[in-house]
């Protein structure tokens, strides 16, 4: 079996493993043919639609998720916002990617700080 780099796919043989990547914690196979696609598209086609398009240049952040990733090297978790306006699909092959309605949903319990905002606003 050969390891590429960290990201890549790994070839067994002639064959290559599936690009996957976990959304809200559900393992999520990466279709080919989708790299003209962002992030955000991907997650609204999966009926995610608490992560917004709004400017679409980043600098709003309406279409802010958290990314997460191992890093080999100091073997730990890493977090990272992204905004997935931006990001192509693949481009988080391999990660775990948080959107808003992975914080909390109101069918399975919010997170505290939703409840917060909700007695605040």
């Amino acid at each position: 079996m050969l390891t590429s780099n960290e990201g890549e796919m790994e070839q067994m043989g002639d064959e290559f493993m599936e690009a996957i990547l976990y959304v809200n914690g559900v393992r999520k196979v990466l279709p080919d043919g989708l790299a003209h696609m962002t992030l955000l598209e991907y997650l609204r086609g999966l009926g995610l639609t608490g992560t917004k398009l709004g400017c679409g240049e980043g600098g709003c952040g309406a279409c802010t998720v958290m990314v997460s990733n191992y890093d080999r090297t100091s073997n730990k978790c890493v977090h990272y916002a992204v905004n997935a306006c931006l990001a192509p699909l693949y481009s988080v092959e391999g990660m775990h990617v948080i959107s808003i309605e992975g914080v909390g949903h109101r069918k399975h319990g919010l997170h505290p700080l939703q409840v917060m905002f909700f007695f605040l606003f």
